[in-house]
């Protein structure tokens, strides 16, 4: 075990600098961010300290984790090569606040999921952090969201991606927030599958606060149902291709919702229950921007209007076309919004 400071926003390379290796003891863990296809690249502008796991893989880190860790106290699970890992849930009972970060090290590192599952659940008590150079990759045929939180705190910042997970079981492709908070700052949610809701994040309860980061190129119920029966008796559910809100809080105050795609109402956006709040932010929509904006399409792949292929809160409070940064929403307006 060993303990580090973390930072970065530099302009030379700490790798080779004398000063910092005797600092750390001799072992200087700081290395800059490397630019990697379907990362997005980050520059951390705030010092994290904690404590380094030992182990030689993330499966021999998490088991020490669930060994040892205690409260207020932040460890950090540097991930130096591709792996695959079996479900993991983040609770320590006795314990309070603990902060997780999972991190690459020079290069974007990818953890897929080994079986059918949650990657990681959150449970109360913890904040874990998705960091630089890090990619949660899931699988097509799997039965649950690939992060799930769950009364604890999820945080994805710069560099970190999920991906590639289509939930056949349920709703939420990439996220679900069934109590707690997700704060996303940064990071790309994409191309990621719900047979019901939310391909991208779903939110039953809890909070979402997004201030920055993409949520691009998922999918509610396209395809991830085995039959067409199947597909037609769940259509009324195919809603919120990027973000599906059945309860809690959804506050929108920087970030990207594009290119992402429903069945049957809210290509961008699907509101049902809770509070929806855009203060900020970019949310495509089909009607103005038909390269990128998100859609509403049928099963045969027709476009479907007056379907909020941007926002949907109700037939009578929709956008189908792009809200900008400088354009607030809120489900306590009246009217229509377009």
């Amino acid at each position: 075990m060993e303990t580090a400071a973390i930072q970065t926003q530099v302009s030379f390379d700490l790798r080779t600098d004398e000063q910092v290796a005797f600092l750390l003891g001799g072992t200087p863990t700081i290395t800059p961010p490397a630019i990697s296809s379907g990362t997005t690249p980050s520059v951390a502008t705030t010092t994290i300290q904690g404590t380094i796991v030992p182990g030689n893989n993330l499966t021999e880190k998490l088991a020490w984790l669930q060994r040892s860790a205690d409260s207020h106290n932040t460890y950090i699970l540097e991930v130096r090569a591709n792996e695959n890992i079996a479900p993991h849930v983040f609770e320590y009972r006795g314990a309070i606040n603990i902060t997780i970060v999972l991190r690459g090290d020079n290069v974007n590192r990818t953890i897929r999921l080994r079986s059918h599952g949650r990657m990681f659940s959150i449970r109360p008590n913890v904040t874990f952090i998705l960091d630089n150079n890090i990619t949660l990759n899931g699988h097509n045929g799997n039965d649950n969201a690939l992060v799930f939180v769950v009364g604890g705190t999820f945080k994805m910042n710069s560099g970190a991606t999920i991906t590639g997970n289509t939930n056949t079981g349920y709703s939420g492709g990439g996220v679900y927030i069934g109590s707690g908070t997700f704060e996303m700052t940064g990071g790309i949610i994409s191309g990621n599958t719900s047979r019901h809701t939310g391909g991208g994040v779903i939110v039953f309860d809890g909070s979402f606060i997004m201030t920055g980061g993409t949520i691009s190129g998922n999918t509610a119920g396209d395809g991830s149902v085995s039959s067409p029966s199947s597909i037609s008796a769940n259509r009324g559910a195919n809603r919120g291709g990027g973000v599906s809100v059945w309860g809690g809080i959804f506050n929108m105050r920087g970030g990207t919702i594009t290119g992402n795609t429903a069945h049957e109402s809210g290509g961008g956006v699907f509101f049902r229950s809770g509070t929806f709040n855009k203060s900020g932010g970019i949310i495509t929509g089909f009607s103005t921007d038909s390269s990128n904006g998100n859609v509403v399409r049928d099963n045969a792949g027709n476009i479907i209007a007056r379907s909020g292929h941007a926002v949907f809160v109700n037939e009578n409070l929709r956008l189908e076309t792009t809200a900008g940064t400088g354009r607030n929403l809120s489900n306590r307006d009246s009217g229509r919004w377009d």
